[in-house]
Protein backbone atom coordinates (compact mmCIF):
# COMPACT_ATOMS: atom_id res chain seq x y z
CA UNK A 1 0.00 0.00 0.00
CA UNK A 2 1.09 3.83 -0.89
CA UNK A 3 1.88 6.34 1.49
CA UNK A 4 -0.90 8.73 2.09
CA UNK A 5 -1.12 11.01 -0.95
CA UNK A 6 -2.61 14.40 -0.40
CA UNK A 7 -2.60 15.84 -3.88
CA UNK A 8 -6.05 16.15 -5.33
CA UNK A 9 -5.25 15.18 -8.67
CA UNK A 10 -3.46 12.00 -8.42
CA UNK A 11 -6.30 10.27 -10.34
CA UNK A 12 -4.95 8.14 -12.89
CA UNK A 13 -6.00 9.60 -16.73
CA UNK A 14 -6.99 7.84 -19.27
CA UNK A 15 -4.14 6.13 -21.93
CA UNK A 16 -4.15 8.79 -25.26
CA UNK A 17 -5.53 7.50 -28.08
CA UNK A 18 -3.71 7.48 -31.28
CA UNK A 19 -4.43 10.15 -34.02
CA UNK A 20 -7.04 7.64 -35.71
CA UNK A 21 -8.74 6.47 -33.27
CA UNK A 22 -11.77 8.93 -33.69
CA UNK A 23 -11.55 10.67 -30.37
CA UNK A 24 -12.93 14.30 -31.22
CA UNK A 25 -12.28 16.67 -28.23
CA UNK A 26 -14.47 19.81 -28.29
CA UNK A 27 -13.05 23.08 -26.56
CA UNK A 28 -13.98 24.00 -23.06
CA UNK A 29 -17.57 25.81 -23.18
CA UNK A 30 -19.46 27.72 -19.91
CA UNK A 31 -22.94 27.58 -22.01
CA UNK A 32 -24.80 24.93 -23.04
CA UNK A 33 -22.78 23.99 -26.60
CA UNK A 34 -25.04 24.82 -29.87
CA UNK A 35 -26.56 22.08 -31.68
CA UNK A 36 -23.77 21.37 -33.66
CA UNK A 37 -21.15 20.46 -31.17
CA UNK A 38 -23.98 17.25 -30.56
CA UNK A 39 -23.91 16.69 -34.50
CA UNK A 40 -20.10 16.22 -33.82
CA UNK A 41 -20.63 13.80 -30.97
CA UNK A 42 -22.98 12.14 -32.74
CA UNK A 43 -21.01 11.73 -36.23
CA UNK A 44 -17.66 10.55 -33.48
CA UNK A 45 -20.11 8.07 -31.91
CA UNK A 46 -21.17 6.72 -35.35
CA UNK A 47 -17.89 6.43 -36.75
CA UNK A 48 -16.62 4.63 -33.69
CA UNK A 49 -19.64 1.89 -33.31
CA UNK A 50 -18.93 1.19 -37.04
CA UNK A 51 -15.58 -0.31 -36.48
CA UNK A 52 -15.19 -1.56 -33.39
CA UNK A 53 -19.47 -3.35 -34.74
CA UNK A 54 -17.01 -4.97 -37.63
CA UNK A 55 -14.10 -5.76 -36.12
CA UNK A 56 -11.86 -8.47 -33.97
CA UNK A 57 -10.73 -8.23 -30.60
CA UNK A 58 -7.67 -5.88 -31.30
CA UNK A 59 -10.25 -3.43 -32.97
CA UNK A 60 -12.76 -3.43 -30.00
CA UNK A 61 -10.07 -2.97 -26.98
CA UNK A 62 -8.77 0.40 -29.46
CA UNK A 63 -12.28 0.97 -29.92
CA UNK A 64 -13.25 0.77 -25.98
CA UNK A 65 -9.68 3.09 -25.19
CA UNK A 66 -11.04 5.70 -27.71
CA UNK A 67 -14.54 6.06 -26.86
CA UNK A 68 -13.33 5.75 -22.61
CA UNK A 69 -10.72 8.73 -23.87
CA UNK A 70 -13.42 10.89 -26.13
CA UNK A 71 -16.04 10.29 -23.39
CA UNK A 72 -14.30 11.58 -20.07
CA UNK A 73 -12.41 14.37 -21.98
CA UNK A 74 -15.74 15.55 -22.93
CA UNK A 75 -17.16 14.94 -19.07
CA UNK A 76 -14.44 17.68 -17.62
CA UNK A 77 -14.79 19.84 -20.28
CA UNK A 78 -18.64 20.28 -20.89
CA UNK A 79 -20.82 21.42 -17.61
CA UNK A 80 -22.63 19.07 -15.28
CA UNK A 81 -25.50 20.23 -17.75
CA UNK A 82 -24.58 19.81 -20.59
CA UNK A 83 -22.64 16.18 -20.10
CA UNK A 84 -26.09 14.84 -18.66
CA UNK A 85 -27.80 16.25 -21.45
CA UNK A 86 -25.54 14.39 -23.53
CA UNK A 87 -25.78 10.94 -21.96
CA UNK A 88 -29.45 11.12 -21.65
CA UNK A 89 -30.58 12.65 -25.12
CA UNK A 90 -27.62 11.39 -27.16
CA UNK A 91 -25.20 8.10 -26.02
CA UNK A 92 -28.85 6.52 -24.53
CA UNK A 93 -30.13 6.25 -27.75
CA UNK A 94 -27.27 6.24 -29.61
CA UNK A 95 -26.85 2.09 -31.32
CA UNK A 96 -23.54 2.21 -29.60
CA UNK A 97 -25.63 1.80 -26.07
CA UNK A 98 -27.17 -1.74 -26.95
CA UNK A 99 -23.93 -2.62 -28.55
CA UNK A 100 -21.67 -2.00 -25.54
CA UNK A 101 -24.85 -4.13 -23.46
CA UNK A 102 -23.47 -6.97 -25.22
CA UNK A 103 -20.73 -6.93 -22.27
CA UNK A 104 -22.88 -8.52 -18.74
CA UNK A 105 -21.51 -6.01 -16.56
CA UNK A 106 -22.15 -2.63 -18.45
CA UNK A 107 -26.01 -4.14 -19.10
CA UNK A 108 -26.29 -5.14 -15.37
CA UNK A 109 -25.59 -2.04 -13.99
CA UNK A 110 -28.04 0.07 -16.70
CA UNK A 111 -31.02 -2.87 -16.11
CA UNK A 112 -30.47 -2.39 -12.20
CA UNK A 113 -31.99 -5.80 -11.27
CA UNK A 114 -31.87 -5.60 -8.12
CA UNK A 115 -33.12 -1.94 -8.12
CA UNK A 116 -29.91 0.44 -7.72
CA UNK A 117 -27.00 1.14 -8.98
CA UNK A 118 -23.73 -0.67 -7.76
CA UNK A 119 -25.52 -4.04 -6.48
CA UNK A 120 -23.28 -7.02 -5.03
CA UNK A 121 -24.34 -8.58 -7.87
CA UNK A 122 -22.72 -5.90 -10.53
CA UNK A 123 -19.24 -5.79 -7.83
CA UNK A 124 -18.92 -9.17 -8.47
CA UNK A 125 -18.56 -9.23 -12.00
CA UNK A 126 -15.57 -6.81 -11.14
CA UNK A 127 -14.69 -10.10 -8.24
CA UNK A 128 -14.65 -12.78 -10.84
CA UNK A 129 -14.04 -13.26 -14.70
CA UNK A 130 -17.14 -14.66 -15.93
CA UNK A 131 -15.76 -13.59 -19.81
CA UNK A 132 -15.63 -17.23 -21.04
CA UNK A 133 -19.49 -17.34 -20.29
CA UNK A 134 -20.19 -14.40 -23.04
CA UNK A 135 -20.02 -14.38 -27.26
CA UNK A 136 -17.35 -12.53 -29.30
CA UNK A 137 -18.43 -8.58 -28.22
CA UNK A 138 -19.89 -9.05 -25.07
CA UNK A 139 -16.94 -11.14 -24.13
CA UNK A 140 -13.92 -8.25 -25.38
CA UNK A 141 -15.88 -5.55 -23.55
CA UNK A 142 -16.43 -7.19 -20.47
CA UNK A 143 -12.64 -8.29 -20.31
CA UNK A 144 -11.63 -4.66 -21.54
CA UNK A 145 -13.67 -3.58 -18.79
CA UNK A 146 -12.44 -6.16 -15.75
CA UNK A 147 -9.32 -5.16 -16.66
CA UNK A 148 -9.48 -0.91 -16.37
CA UNK A 149 -7.94 0.63 -13.30
CA UNK A 150 -11.30 1.33 -11.34
CA UNK A 151 -11.70 -2.33 -11.82
CA UNK A 152 -8.01 -3.19 -10.13
CA UNK A 153 -9.11 -1.02 -7.51
CA UNK A 154 -12.51 -2.28 -6.00
CA UNK A 155 -10.24 -6.08 -6.50
CA UNK A 156 -7.71 -4.20 -4.18
CA UNK A 157 -10.05 -2.42 -1.96
CA UNK A 158 -11.11 -6.35 -1.05
CA UNK A 159 -7.87 -7.45 -0.18
CA UNK A 160 -6.98 -4.48 2.14
CA UNK A 161 -10.43 -5.24 4.05
CA UNK A 162 -9.02 -9.06 4.44
CA UNK A 163 -6.23 -7.55 5.68
CA UNK A 164 -7.65 -5.19 7.65
CA UNK A 165 -9.85 -7.44 9.48
CA UNK A 166 -6.76 -10.05 9.95
CA UNK A 167 -4.77 -7.33 12.10
CA UNK A 168 -8.03 -6.41 14.46
CA UNK A 169 -8.21 -10.07 15.42
CA UNK A 170 -4.30 -10.29 15.95
CA UNK A 171 -5.02 -7.15 17.85
CA UNK A 172 -8.15 -8.51 19.61
CA UNK A 173 -8.80 -11.71 19.95
CA UNK A 174 -12.45 -10.91 20.83
CA UNK A 175 -12.28 -8.60 17.96
CA UNK A 176 -15.65 -7.35 16.64
CA UNK A 177 -16.19 -6.30 13.05
CA UNK A 178 -19.13 -4.17 11.30
CA UNK A 179 -19.34 -3.98 7.56
CA UNK A 180 -21.61 -1.30 7.01
CA UNK A 181 -23.40 -1.92 2.99
CA UNK A 182 -21.31 -4.80 2.81
CA UNK A 183 -22.83 -7.13 -0.07
CA UNK A 184 -21.75 -10.22 -0.98
CA UNK A 185 -19.15 -9.38 1.78
CA UNK A 186 -16.40 -11.12 -0.73
CA UNK A 187 -14.08 -10.05 1.64
CA UNK A 188 -14.31 -12.01 4.61
CA UNK A 189 -13.63 -15.38 1.79
CA UNK A 190 -10.51 -13.73 1.82
CA UNK A 191 -9.76 -13.67 5.25
CA UNK A 192 -8.25 -15.98 7.80
CA UNK A 193 -9.47 -14.66 10.42
CA UNK A 194 -12.75 -15.40 10.17
CA UNK A 195 -12.11 -19.00 8.07
CA UNK A 196 -10.14 -19.77 11.74
CA UNK A 197 -12.75 -18.00 13.54
CA UNK A 198 -10.25 -15.56 15.26
CA UNK A 199 -12.93 -12.88 15.67
CA UNK A 200 -15.53 -12.79 18.03
CA UNK A 201 -17.96 -11.74 15.31
CA UNK A 202 -18.08 -10.40 11.98
CA UNK A 203 -21.39 -8.51 11.54
CA UNK A 204 -22.65 -8.49 7.86
CA UNK A 205 -25.05 -4.89 7.68
CA UNK A 206 -26.66 -4.48 4.70
CA UNK A 207 -30.60 -3.31 3.48
CA UNK A 208 -30.44 -5.73 0.50
CA UNK A 209 -32.26 -9.44 1.73
CA UNK A 210 -30.59 -11.08 -1.58
CA UNK A 211 -27.08 -10.22 -0.46
CA UNK A 212 -27.61 -11.05 3.13
CA UNK A 213 -29.23 -14.27 1.76
CA UNK A 214 -25.76 -15.17 0.02
CA UNK A 215 -23.71 -14.16 2.84
CA UNK A 216 -25.83 -16.82 5.12
CA UNK A 217 -25.43 -19.26 2.67
CA UNK A 218 -21.59 -18.64 2.28
CA UNK A 219 -20.65 -18.52 6.30
CA UNK A 220 -23.52 -20.37 7.76
CA UNK A 221 -22.06 -21.40 10.73
CA UNK A 222 -19.35 -19.03 11.56
CA UNK A 223 -18.49 -15.96 13.13
CA UNK A 224 -20.79 -13.51 10.56
CA UNK A 225 -24.15 -12.38 11.49
CA UNK A 226 -26.15 -11.18 8.57
CA UNK A 227 -28.59 -7.94 9.53
CA UNK A 228 -30.58 -6.30 7.50
CA UNK A 229 -30.81 -2.83 7.50
CA UNK A 230 -30.77 1.11 5.95
CA UNK A 231 -28.91 3.77 6.59
CA UNK A 232 -31.44 5.43 7.44
CA UNK A 233 -32.06 3.04 10.23
CA UNK A 234 -28.86 3.61 11.21
CA UNK A 235 -28.60 7.85 11.57
CA UNK A 236 -32.51 7.09 13.25
CA UNK A 237 -31.02 4.96 15.97
CA UNK A 238 -33.18 1.95 15.09
CA UNK A 239 -29.97 -0.22 14.35
CA UNK A 240 -26.58 0.28 16.54
CA UNK A 241 -23.87 -1.61 17.06
CA UNK A 242 -21.31 -1.02 20.23
CA UNK A 243 -17.80 -2.13 21.28
CA UNK A 244 -16.14 -2.59 17.87
CA UNK A 245 -12.86 -2.76 16.96
CA UNK A 246 -12.96 -2.05 13.51
CA UNK A 247 -16.04 -0.86 11.35
CA UNK A 248 -15.86 -0.05 8.01
CA UNK A 249 -17.78 0.67 4.60
CA UNK A 250 -16.32 0.15 1.02
CA UNK A 251 -18.78 1.52 -1.27
CA UNK A 252 -21.63 3.21 0.42
CA UNK A 253 -20.24 6.79 0.46
CA UNK A 254 -19.94 6.73 -3.10
CA UNK A 255 -23.70 7.16 -3.20
CA UNK A 256 -24.05 9.90 0.05
CA UNK A 257 -24.54 13.28 0.03
CA UNK A 258 -21.79 15.10 2.11
CA UNK A 259 -24.22 16.04 4.86
CA UNK A 260 -25.34 12.12 5.60
CA UNK A 261 -21.78 10.58 5.00
CA UNK A 262 -20.55 13.21 7.95
CA UNK A 263 -23.21 12.19 10.40
CA UNK A 264 -22.94 8.02 9.36
CA UNK A 265 -19.17 9.03 9.86
CA UNK A 266 -19.79 10.41 13.06
CA UNK A 267 -22.29 7.96 14.57
CA UNK A 268 -19.76 5.05 13.59
CA UNK A 269 -16.79 6.50 15.29
CA UNK A 270 -19.35 6.32 18.58
CA UNK A 271 -19.76 2.67 18.02
CA UNK A 272 -15.54 1.83 18.21
CA UNK A 273 -14.06 0.82 21.49
CA UNK A 274 -10.75 2.59 22.40
CA UNK A 275 -8.15 1.63 20.06
CA UNK A 276 -11.04 0.88 17.54
CA UNK A 277 -10.51 1.96 13.82
CA UNK A 278 -13.46 3.18 11.43
CA UNK A 279 -12.22 2.94 7.14
CA UNK A 280 -14.42 4.84 4.79
CA UNK A 281 -13.48 4.22 1.34
CA UNK A 282 -14.98 6.69 -1.47
CA UNK A 283 -13.84 7.03 -5.18
CA UNK A 284 -11.53 9.69 -6.35
CA UNK A 285 -12.62 12.88 -8.51
CA UNK A 286 -13.61 11.64 -12.21
CA UNK A 287 -11.28 7.99 -12.57
CA UNK A 288 -11.27 7.47 -16.10
CA UNK A 289 -13.82 4.68 -16.74
CA UNK A 290 -16.37 7.65 -15.20
CA UNK A 291 -17.30 8.98 -18.80
CA UNK A 292 -18.09 5.66 -19.82
CA UNK A 293 -19.86 4.69 -16.49
CA UNK A 294 -22.34 7.52 -16.51
CA UNK A 295 -23.15 7.38 -20.50
CA UNK A 296 -23.52 4.17 -21.16
CA UNK A 297 -23.83 2.44 -17.61
CA UNK A 298 -26.22 4.71 -15.64
CA UNK A 299 -24.15 4.46 -13.03
CA UNK A 300 -23.50 7.46 -11.45
CA UNK A 301 -21.42 8.42 -8.13
CA UNK A 302 -20.62 10.81 -5.35
CA UNK A 303 -16.67 11.69 -6.27
CA UNK A 304 -14.56 13.48 -3.50
CA UNK A 305 -10.62 14.51 -3.28
CA UNK A 306 -8.80 14.98 0.25
CA UNK A 307 -10.05 17.71 1.21
CA UNK A 308 -13.64 16.29 0.59
CA UNK A 309 -12.80 13.15 3.07
CA UNK A 310 -11.69 15.50 5.57
CA UNK A 311 -14.92 16.92 5.38
CA UNK A 312 -16.66 13.88 6.43
CA UNK A 313 -15.41 14.26 10.10
CA UNK A 314 -16.63 17.86 10.59
CA UNK A 315 -19.15 16.13 13.27
CA UNK A 316 -16.94 13.92 14.61
CA UNK A 317 -15.32 14.88 18.25
CA UNK A 318 -11.95 15.28 17.59
CA UNK A 319 -10.99 15.21 21.23
CA UNK A 320 -12.07 11.61 21.03
CA UNK A 321 -9.02 10.81 18.14
CA UNK A 322 -6.05 9.47 18.65
CA UNK A 323 -5.07 8.97 14.42
CA UNK A 324 -6.24 10.40 11.22
CA UNK A 325 -4.83 8.42 8.22
CA UNK A 326 -5.42 9.41 4.48
CA UNK A 327 -4.22 7.71 1.29
CA UNK A 328 -5.01 6.17 -1.73
CA UNK A 329 -4.23 3.21 -3.42
CA UNK A 330 -2.13 2.03 -5.53
CA UNK A 331 -4.22 2.79 -8.99
CA UNK A 332 -4.94 6.37 -7.52
CA UNK A 333 -8.55 5.63 -7.86
CA UNK A 334 -9.77 5.06 -4.09
CA UNK A 335 -9.12 7.84 -1.03
CA UNK A 336 -9.21 5.99 2.40
CA UNK A 337 -9.90 7.96 5.49
CA UNK A 338 -9.05 6.14 8.73
CA UNK A 339 -9.74 7.42 12.26
CA UNK A 340 -8.67 6.08 14.92
CA UNK A 341 -10.27 5.98 18.37
CA UNK A 342 -8.45 7.29 21.55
Amino acid sequence: MRQPILSVHGAALPVAPETNDLVLVNPPRDEVPPEAVFVEAQEWLDALHARMVQGPDDTLHHGMTALHGGLIARRRQWSPEVWKRFCQELARKHPMRPFLHQCPFTRHAFERPRGYAGDAALIDYLYMDRAADELHAGREIYRYMHGQPSARSVRERRELLARMMDETAARRPDGRVLSVACGHLREAEQSRAVAERRLQELIAFDQDPVSLAEISRLHPDGVVRPVCGSVRALLAGKATFHDLDFAYSAGLYDYLSDSVASRLTALLFQMLRSEGRLLVANFAVHPPETGYMEAFMDWWLTYRDEDGMRGLLSETPLAQVSNVRLFRDSQDNVIYLEVTRR
